[in-house]
């Protein structure tokens, strides 16, 4: 009965180590994302601010 136990408990240990890997690489994962993601935000912000610039610089020599 020991035994059992002790081969529980290291099978356990196994799995919990194999589970802690896990959730580094997905946490690893979600950091490269939300990274990627706020570097395309302020790319499409800029682009949207420069395109709103050179559109009022366009409209302003018409009189409407």
């Amino acid at each position: 009965m020991i035994q059992t136990e002790l081969k529980t408990i290291k099978q356990f240990q196994k799995r919990k180590i194999q589970v802690e890997k896990e959730l580094d690489d997905l946490k690893e994962n979600l950091r490269n994302t939300e990274r990627k993601h706020q570097e395309t935000l302020r790319r499409l912000e800029g682009k949207f601010f420069e395109e709103k610039v050179q559109h009022f610089s366009v409209n302003k020599y018409f009189v409407y």
